[in-house]
């Protein structure tokens, strides 16, 4: 792309440089120096007709009638040099010929005719109203020195035919017209993503009226020479023309986008006051500089007024950049928002696909901020945002390409990154979170995800490099949370399944899908069944058996772990309920609870029901609740004492990896901790058994019943047993099975481990 503009850029040059040469080299023998500048012009002339009619061809509908007629225009340019050419070598003559002037005529009728049309086409997409008084002012200023210096000499020592006449006073009407349209299409340009294209077609036009002006004014002072040093000037503007064909082509952007107006900027203002002033001077002197009272109080008093709109602009532009900031600023930290993130990620990638350069994007979500929030309150949430932000500010050398998405996600846009500076600056960010934020007298540690796309091979557009880069987040989350990581192609397999496993786990309970498995818990002295675990399993109809490490966060994060924890109440209350019926001895089943079951308002009522429903009595039924879930002492204190009023018994799952403390044992009714297997694997280590023995004894002393759990080898029902724990459960008793299979255990009367 830089290729072709580079090459069309130097082209123009050499054309210039070369006319020039041409010009100054023969500047003695008019001759050869006019058919010099013939074949110049037709040989630059037919490379701008050919650059536009690319662009043309493979552009939208309504946008291409634009540049044909662009590129008709400067056919008609070599047209009227080729007849001129003609003149030369068979007729003789160095002169223009008359039709060459007409058609010159009509090219700039087709030039004006599509300024008109882009004009319109812009003005429909954006309201720029604001502009016709600035347009207007230039306008009438540009018109009354036109007519004063130009035209109105040109009527009054014209004695040449009404032709001749006709076709001198068509040109100052035409280039007023163009200019004009021209200015106009500046103004809309102020808003238009692909400005450069529209700036270089004005560069085009803006010289071509100046040469046309200066052709007048020397042709009335009598010292304009055919194939003098102008004549180079009308082939750089067609040719300029031809140019901004070459950048739209290659940048393959509309014209028609739009970004916020930025009405705020001097240029934008000065140059039609600036115009006055002048314009002014120009009124002085045509009088002679003769000043009395009135004239100079008027000059004062408009001079006063421009003061005062100056005065008035400032305050606009103070207010107009309080508004952008506030539409391209989070209010709470200062970093800009989601609409700067679009906005800079599109002009990031379109400069990049430009330049063949890749662009990093990492999107960083907090870790446990919805746990700051709910426990301590959306006030420390906003307090702990403004210190990450604050800190990512400071401590960050790409701070200025930080922006907050809303919630506790941020973004950094990284341009002209490889993937080795993305890591770094990954790692770089998980440095700032390594020390806690002090907010509101709490010290609150938090972690973040960070996931990581690189344009363009996750992505060709912002919202798939978005995505790619939300996926990979996602993946950080599930590989521990507090890393980073990079989006890859199996990751969108993982997503998709991920997606699906989501949409199907809302109907699994309905198609019937779930099922329980059942673990015994053992004596580990006498090997006899004294209770069981009850396990969720979900075997899909597609997928298999899904593993619940898979689909029970999930089910967390889309809360439907309450309805699916609802169903394993009853089922579990049901089965143990139908095998006491059928004989066997009463034993105490438990069931996992989950935090977002814990802290739904209906928990306690679907104990309750399910309960009532089954007929099942309370002692039987254990409810392990993990330590996370008692952080808050008092709120879990008074849920359980609750659950402890129904009769249920409660245990404390996975003990001595959480936030367990001798405070937690006293205050909370607890009957049971179940060691966790953690522990049991590491048996040999003398620190580690002493650990052990310090539950065992902490359990007995507190009169709690104390098992262990994930028992695989004989060995450690051995240690075990001679520290003091009783029961326990594991691979080395039996796997979770299925309720027909549990059924044969419970016909056993102990169960015997295998060596």
């Amino acid at each position: 792309m830089l290729a072709s503009r580079g090459l069309a850029i130097l082209t123009l040059i050499i054309s210039s440089i070369v006319f020039y040469g041409w010009i100054i080299t023969f500047s003695d023998n008019s001759s050869i120096r006019l058919l010099g500048v013939s074949i110049i012009s037709i040989v630059g002339g037919t490379l701008s007709s050919t650059w536009l009619y690319k662009v043309y061809s493979s552009t939208s509908e309504k946008e291409s009638y634009f540049w044909l007629l662009l590129c008709l225009g400067t056919l008609l340019y070599v047209i009227s040099n080729g007849i001129w050419l003609c003149f030369q070598i068979w007729g003789g003559s160095s002169q223009f010929p008359r039709v060459s002037n007409w058609i010159w005529i009509l090219e700039y009728i087709i030039f004006l005719g599509a300024l008109i049309y882009k004009t319109q086409l812009l003005s429909m997409r954006h309201s720029n109203n604001h502009y016709i008084f600035y347009i207007l002012i230039f306008m009438t200023i540009f018109s009354s020195i036109s007519v004063y210096y130009l035209i109105k000499p040109i009527i009054s020592i014209t004695n040449s035919s009404i032709s001749i006449s006709t076709i001198i006073l068509i040109y100052p009407m035409l280039n007023l017209s163009i200019l004009f349209v021209t200015v106009t299409l500046y103004y809309l340009s102020k808003t238009s993503n692909n400005r450069k294209v529209i700036l270089i077609l004005i560069s085009g036009f803006f010289i071509q009226v100046i040469c046309d002006s200066s052709l007048i004014f020397l042709r009335l002072t009598g010292e304009y020479k055919v194939g003098g040093l102008i004549e180079p000037l009308w082939l750089i503007a067609i040719m300029l023309i031809g140019l901004a064909g070459v950048f739209r082509k290659e940048s393959g952007k509309p014209e028609e986008n739009w970004s916020l107006n930025d009405d705020s900027k001097k240029e934008k203002v000065i140059l039609p006051y600036l115009g006055v002033l002048l314009f002014i001077l120009l009124a002085i002197e045509s009088y002679q500089w003769k000043f009395n009272a009135l004239s100079i109080g008027a000059c004062i008093i408009f001079l006063l007024i421009i003061i005062r709109q100056f005065l008035i602009m400032k305050k606009n532009e103070n207010l107009t950049d309080e508004y952008r900031d506030l539409a391209y600023h989070d209010p709470l930290t200062g970093l800009k928002n989601r609409t700067k993130f679009r906005k800079d990620l599109m002009n990031v990638i379109d400069e990049a696909q430009l330049r063949n350069h890749k662009v990093g994007l990492l999107l960083i979500d907090l870790d446990r901020f919805k746990y700051v929030n709910d426990t301590l309150g959306h006030y420390t949430g906003d307090g702990l945002l403004k210190e990450v932000s604050n800190r990512l500010k400071d401590g960050l050398e790409v701070y200025d390409n930080l922006y907050r998405l809303g919630g506790d996600e941020y973004i950094i846009i990284l341009p002209n990154a490889s993937a080795l500076y993305c890591q770094q600056t990954a790692e770089a960010v998980l440095k700032e979170f390594t020390n806690p934020f002090l907010v509101n007298e709490y010290e609150i540690s938090v972690t973040p995800s960070i996931g990581i796309s690189v344009y363009p091979e996750n992505g060709s557009d912002q919202e798939s490099l978005f995505i790619s880069a939300d996926m990979a987040m996602y993946l950080a989350k599930e590989n521990g949370k507090n890393n980073f990581q990079f989006y890859n192609a199996e990751l969108h397999e993982i997503i998709n399944r991920r997606v699906y496993i989501e949409s199907e786990l809302s109907k699994a309970i309905e198609k019937d899908q779930l099922e329980l498995y059942y673990q015994p818990k053992v004596d580990l002295y006498t090997k006899e069944i004294t209770g069981m675990e009850a396990l969720l399993r979900w075997k899909h109809p597609k997928l298999g058996f899904i593993s619940p490490q898979e689909f029970i966060p999930l089910a967390e994060e889309t809360g439907n772990i309450v309805a699916i924890g609802e169903w394993v109440l009853k089922t579990a209350c049901k089965q143990n309920k139908h095998w006491q019926e059928k004989g066997f001895d009463p034993l105490c089943i438990s069931i996992n609870v989950s935090a977002r079951q814990f802290e739904h308002s209906d928990f306690i009522n679907a104990v309750s029901k399910a309960l009532d429903e089954t007929g099942l009595s309370p002692q039987y039924l254990e409810l392990e609740i993990t330590e996370s879930i008692i952080q808050n002492v008092s709120e879990s204190k008074e849920v359980l004492n609750r659950l402890r009023s129904i009769g249920v018994k409660l245990s404390i799952d996975d003990f001595g990896t959480g936030y367990s403390s001798l405070y937690v044992l006293r205050e909370l009714p607890i009957d049971v901790i179940k060691i966790d297997k953690s522990f049991i694997d590491n048996l040999t280590d003398s620190k580690n058994l002493s650990m052990i023995k310090t539950i065992i004894d902490l359990g007995l002393n507190l009169n709690l019943h104390v098992l262990a759990e994930g028992i695989e080898h004989e060995y450690q029902v051995k240690k075990l047993v001679e520290q003091g724990c009783s029961s326990g459960q594991g691979y080395q008793f039996s796997r979770p099975v299925s309720e027909k299979d549990f059924e044969a255990l419970l016909l056993q009367s102990s169960i015997y481990t295998i060596e």
